[in-house]
């Protein structure tokens, strides 16, 4: 009965732990990894996916790609 108590202990701290970390890091609510249903879709299961031109804007305007970085092979020696 007392391991059962102390493995629900140590996954409560966990838990908080993670949500402590999404609040410091900033994760969007819904997890970092997949931006919709058809990302996680064609990520997992290799799906065709259905880009709305709602989405593209949404993409555009959040950045989802960043900013691309342009250097020059002098510059990474």
């Amino acid at each position: 009965m007392m391991k059962k108590i102390g493995f629900m202990i140590v996954g409560l701290v966990v838990i908080a732990g993670l949500g402590a970390c999404s609040k410091e890091y900033e994760i969007q609510p819904g997890g970092p990894h997949f931006a919709t249903f058809t990302h996680m879709g064609y990520s997992l299961q290799g799906e065709k996916p259905r880009l709305t031109k709602a989405e593209l804007d949404q993409a555009k305007k959040e950045g989802w790609w960043g900013i691309p970085v342009r250097y020059t092979v002098d510059e990474l020696e």
